[in-house]
């Protein structure tokens, strides 16, 4: 979290398409709520077709009307569109209103966009809280977030342990930078026993997702057989992967090995 910008808390973007049945199709996200619950609303349901055909407008109408008798993933959603403008004008305040009534009935996408929200303007104390409400509904990335702030001890005392604790939880669902940030604690034994070997094989499961970072640490560990066996080749392969990423030190790690390289 020491760019906010680059590396601080992550927010949900908006996506293609809704559905009414899956947790999570593009901006859409049920929550802690009940598919069939959500969908019994006629409103909602509007709401969905509508924006699915790309009639922003309707599908904002529709969700208001689903959000001011209390349906809370239409709250969620209404706010997502007024933060991106579609279907009526662009509003942060009205955006930051039905986003924290959805959060305040349960919504965990709402509840970890709030937190966001909070986390932008520096109130770390509120942004912690609804983070935490979030993670408790088992989200990733909120789990992966409030690693991010006890790290740092933003809201929160600070604490190696328990951003290892949330990163763990974030990591085994495959969330490829808390893999990335547990693997970091334990090159350095900080909140956990100092391991290579764990390190090394948690940056493989996020180099493998794509992770940039985690890549080229991988590619370190390889160039110097720390955690893994010594292989250039590995270690030439996930550089030069983190540097397709445009990785700047990966790039620079290219540029100087480029006599070697066939």
């Amino acid at each position: 979290m020491e760019d906010k910008a680059k590396t601080g808390l992550q927010y949900v973007p908006t996506g293609a398409s809704l559905s009414l049945h899956s947790a999570r199709s593009g901006i859409i996200a049920r929550g802690r709520r009940d598919a069939a619950n959500a969908a019994s609303n006629s409103h909602y349901r509007r709401g969905i077709t509508d924006y699915n055909a790309r009639n922003f407008t309707d599908a904002a109408a529709s969700f208001r009307l689903a959000a001011e008798q209390g349906h809370a993933e239409s709250q969620y959603l209404l706010s997502t569109l007024y933060d991106e403008g579609q279907g009526l004008s662009q509003d942060t305040a009205e955006a930051a209103y039905w986003e924290r009534k959805a959060a305040e009935q349960g919504h965990a996408y709402a509840q970890a966009n709030l937190s966001f929200r909070y986390y932008a303007a520096n109130d770390f104390t509120e942004a912690f809280a609804w983070c935490q409400r979030a993670a408790h509904s088992q989200l990733a990335w909120a789990r992966y977030n409030l690693g991010l702030m006890y790290r740092k001890g933003e809201g929160v005392s600070q604490s190696d342990s328990e951003a290892a604790y949330w990163y763990r939880l974030a990591a085994v669902q495959d969330f490829p930078e808390a893999q990335q940030k547990l693997a970091e604690l334990y090159s350095f034994g900080h909140g956990v026993p100092l391991s290579y070997a764990q390190a090394a094989a948690w940056y493989r499961r996020a180099a493998d997702l794509g992770n940039a970072e985690a890549q080229f640490q991988l590619g370190h560990l390889y160039s110097i057989g720390q955690g893994v066996e010594h292989d250039y080749t590995q270690s030439r392969h996930w550089i030069r992967q983190a540097a397709l990423q445009g990785h700047a030190q990966a790039l620079r790690e290219l540029k100087r090995r480029e006599y070697r390289d066939p």
